[in-house]
């Protein structure tokens, strides 16, 4: 082999390896949020059948106590027709006397308008109570193990807006979802922010709170990701 032959097969040779784009810390931050999400994805489920379970015994005891109510009622009206005087002995009413006696007020849960106690389909609104189907999205998204029935209305609610939130190590994190045109108060100091317009036309908002320490429990680039994904489902 001569000189030139040996110039060519360094020359042919391939460079260096590039350096890698991850190292260990991200292997291990990337595993504690799947596991995180495994774990909140389970609490979930396991909330959901537990209503759904209370519902079916609900059901099983109120069938039962209107099937007693009505024959009970059945009986009642058998006794009265057996000793009841016929129609021609009957008392009439004085043509000039008013009835004591008016139409009865419709019963919740009717078909009228006057139906009342039934909670909107479109979820539940203002700071006096949690949205359970907002909280149970945010939940399915943090890294870090949350309890779906603690969660609180969160940082950021209003009257007209949806919202959740829930204490997490470092500080809190919520969420909310306004209707479109509604006025969005002022975000909390030193907060990490994210918000998107959804295809309905509402805004989702999440934002995360530290707990003094300087920094927000969750990044910047983490909340970018939570108001991503729950764009998508309002």
């Amino acid at each position: 082999m001569d000189e030139n032959e040996l110039k060519a097969l360094f020359r042919d040779a391939p460079g260096d390896s590039p350096s890698p784009t991850f190292d260990t810390a991200d292997v291990v931050r990337a595993s504690k949020r799947a596991t995180a999400r495994r774990r909140n994805g389970i609490a979930v489920a396991c909330s959901v059948v537990v209503l759904v379970l209370a519902g079916v015994g609900m059901f099983g005891v109120l069938g039962g106590t209107e099937l007693q109510m009505g024959t009970a009622a059945n009986s009642g009206d058998e006794a009265a027709s057996a000793g009841q005087p016929g129609a021609a002995s009957a008392r009439p009413l004085d043509s000039g006397e008013s009835s004591n006696f008016s139409n009865p007020p419709p019963q919740q849960g009717g078909d009228g308008p006057e139906k009342t106690g039934r909670m909107s389909a479109e979820g539940t609104y203002g700071c006096d109570q949690v949205d359970r189907e907002l909280a149970t999205a945010l939940a399915g998204e943090l890294p870090v193990p949350v309890d779906v029935a603690k969660s609180t209305p969160g940082d950021i609610c209003s009257t007209g807006a949806r919202s959740a939130g829930f204490q997490v190590p470092g500080g809190a994190v919520s969420a909310a979802v306004y209707p479109a045109g509604a006025s969005v108060p002022a975000m909390p100091a030193g907060a990490a922010e994210a918000r998107r317009t959804t295809a309905k036309g509402s805004l989702v908002i999440v934002v995360s709170l530290g707990d003094g320490s300087g920094k927000p429990a969750f990044s910047q680039t983490d909340v970018d990701g939570f108001v991503g994904v729950l764009a998508t489902r309002y």
